[in-house]
């Protein structure tokens, strides 16, 4: 499975995210606090001295990556991860660039209190959503990624309908989402639509394969 070309943008997304970070502890002054766990008013409930919160997000993204690109090769399905490299390729490196978001809104924060890092995540997260429905249709059997119900896993031919369908919802959510990410400000109605255009596609997507390893191939 090649994935050097995914794996060389997650390396370079990460890679600015820690020169990010390195230029903000060198501009902010050494009493700064980062914010973390923020709750519904958008407020963060705590904070990290500002060498662990300029870090944390960088090293998030180093283990997510490293975990991604190692995960095929202990794949036992190959074939099928072989034929999804474009789609888990663009997982792989649509992730390390949700982090440099994450890590810029928190670092814009640490500069304007009144920054809403909350919703800008949200909206990066809902752009990450979109482009990962649109491959979801191509993706093969596998036992890495993927919508693997107990009806998926059993029949592929449950799963290529499964996730073409589930890959369409999941970018009419991801679209709708981040139009209300980037016209609503309320972070109760922001989570609100966050359950409905993100969750409810894979739970859809779920009761679908049921429904459909139910119906009688065709001869």
């Amino acid at each position: 499975m090649n994935l050097t070309r995914p794996l060389i943008l997650a390396v370079a997304f990460t890679a600015a995210s820690i020169g990010l970070g390195v230029w903000a502890y060198l501009q902010l002054p050494a009493h700064v606090t980062f914010g973390m766990n923020y709750g519904l008013d958008g407020r963060p409930h705590s904070f990290l001295p500002k060498g662990e919160g300029l870090a944390i997000m960088p090293g998030v993204a180093m283990l997510v990556v490293s975990i991604l690109a190692v995960a095929p090769y202990r794949s036992r399905a190959k074939t099928g991860l072989l034929a999804s490299a474009d789609a888990y390729g663009l997982l792989l490196s649509s992730l390390a660039a949700l982090f440099l978001v994450a890590q810029a809104a928190l670092i814009a924060h640490a500069f304007d209190p009144a920054f809403d890092v909350l919703r800008w995540v949200f909206l990066a997260g809902a752009v990450l959503i979109a482009l990962v429905g649109n491959t979801l249709g191509k993706v093969r059997p596998n036992d890495v990624f993927g919508l693997r119900t107990r009806w998926t896993l059993a029949d592929p031919r449950v799963w290529d309908k499964t996730h073409r369908f589930t890959g369409r919802a999941m970018v009419a959510g991801g679209l709708i989402f981040a139009v209300v990410a980037f016209l609503i400000p309320d972070h109760r109605l922001l989570i609100a639509a966050f359950v409905l255009c993100v969750v409810v596609p894979l739970i859809t997507g779920a009761i679908y394969s049921r429904r459909i390893s139910a119906q009688p191939q065709p001869s």
